[in-house]
């Protein structure tokens, strides 16, 4: 999507008392295609802000009535959706870090050049969508079941396309992915799309099984087929009959166990184990590999036959790690099913929704599960922040200077504190208790933020 059509979606509110410069951002920004309000002192700007829902807000610091710093608090208590941008001719770091922490956006020193205004915007209204959308994908979990598949990946919707095209048929489909990935979703959804989601669904771990006994699982065994056969019992495709039969780790199963297995697809017929007639199945099968089965069948580890016999209608898992944008979509539902009261108040925090999209996930969307579960039971308070984490966000950022003022532009929150921590510590000598007094916060919450943000001491 082009900027122009962004600009054309986004709205703004400017409060601003000054009116030459008030009108002078009405019409710079109407021309430059976002669609602007303006408020002439802050109570103005507060009534706008509770009739209409903005995107972002160009808020003045400095008023007559109501300060921006007083107005900015007023705001957030009402709602948290719009991104505050706030601006003034007197800046102070002390002013910027005081302004951040009652939640604005971004701070800037007047006079701002068009240009540069402009790339705030647009990138506070990029956050300001996502945002929007995070509180859409919330309600929108709160109607999911748990074996929903959650992701908006052009790749993931691809693959839910295949499920769409694949499930009415009654052929063969092969699941391939990394382990952890969610094949076992991606073959109960081959199923709730198929003419036979009322019917039995069956799960076999072919990896789990062995050369002695694999076929009586599979196929059952009649009484005395084997010592300790004391009565017969019907395998997983006798089970699976009218349904489907999901086989995971296919790739695993024995090369004897192959062939009868080949016989099943072609003829629909089996017998059990020390049985001597055939039982005729309809079984749907889904497959699924974590190898490539080409591979294994180079190294005599898969048969060529049933390779080819399975290898039809294909669906391709990718890593999440090839999907960033299905992770915090996938966090906020795994916070759901982790949390007895859903989403509802949970947040994940800019510095952990960043170390979540950086991590390379090995463990694919199982690990992720794990991690915001853990994440979840080890919060004190409604919120994933990155110590609950078991990796950090970097701990190094660039600071842009102009003016003289060291200006925090994009950049995330947790640089702020991190330098406004260090400026503290210098100004008293590095003694912890007094900085720790000064930024009223405990010593040990101090010590951890030390250690996370890598500062020397």
């Amino acid at each position: 999507m082009s900027s122009i059509v962004k600009r054309k979606e986004a709205k703004i509110l400017v409060v601003e008392d000054e009116k030459p410069l008030r009108e002078l951002l009405e019409m710079e920004l109407s021309r430059s295609g976002y669609k602007v309000e303006t408020a002439a002192d802050g109570y103005a700007g507060l009534e706008l802000y509770r009739q209409e829902v903005f995107n972002v807000v160009l808020l003045d610091m400095r008023m007559p009535g109501i300060d921006g710093l007083e107005l900015l608090k007023q705001m957030r208590a009402e709602t948290t959706i719009p991104e505050i941008i706030v601006f003034t001719g007197h800046g102070t770091i002390e002013t910027a870090v005081e302004s951040i922490k009652f939640g604005a956006y971004d701070y800037l020193t007047k006079p701002v050049k068009l240009e540069e205004l402009e790339m705030v915007i647009d990138k506070a209204c990029e956050k300001n969508r996502l945002r929007m959308e995070n509180m859409s994908l919330k309600l929108e979990i709160n109607k999911l079941d748990q074996h929903r598949i959650v992701g908006k990946s052009v790749v993931i919707q691809k693959a839910l396309e295949a499920v769409r095209r694949y499930g009415p048929t009654d052929e063969h489909v092969l699941i391939c992915g990394e382990s952890g990935a969610g094949k076992e979703l991606f073959a109960r959804a081959v199923h709730d799309s198929s003419n036979r989601i009322n019917k039995p669904f069956v799960t076999v771990n072919c990896g789990r099984l062995n050369v002695n006994t694999a076929e009586s699982e599979l196929f059952g065994h009649v009484q005395g087929a084997f010592t300790g056969a004391s009565k017969g019992r019907a395998g997983l495709f006798e089970l699976a009959d009218t349904g489907t039969l999901f086989m995971d780790e296919i790739s695993e199963m024995p090369l004897d166990v192959q062939v009868k297995l080949l016989r099943i697809l072609e003829t629909g017929n089996f017998r059990r184990l020390g049985g001597n007639h055939d039982i005729s199945v309809n079984v749907r099968f889904v497959f699924a590999s974590n190898k490539k089965l080409e591979e294994c069948v180079s190294r005599g580890e898969f048969r060529e036959d049933l390779y080819h016999r399975i290898n039809l209608l294909v669906i391709n898992i990718p890593p999440l790690r090839e999907r960033p944008e299905d992770i915090i979509p996938l966090a906020y539902y795994f916070l759901k099913t982790a949390s007895e009261s859903g989403c509802e108040g949970w947040e994940i925090s800019d510095e952990a929704m960043a170390a979540l999209c950086a991590y390379t996930w090995p463990g694919n969307v199982r690990e992720l599960r794990n991690v915001i579960r853990r994440a979840s039971i080890l919060a004190v308070e409604p919120i994933i922040s990155s110590d609950l984490l078991p990796f950090s966000p970097p701990k190094v950022a660039p600071i842009r200077v102009t003016s003289g003022l060291s200006e925090y532009q994009d950049t995330p929150l947790w640089v702020v504190e991190r330098d406004h921590i260090q400026k503290v510590l210098e100004r008293l000598d590095g003694n912890k208790s007094k900085a720790a007094k000064v930024l009223e916060i405990d010593r040990k919450t101090l010590y951890t933020k030390l250690e996370r943000y890598g500062i020397a001491t």
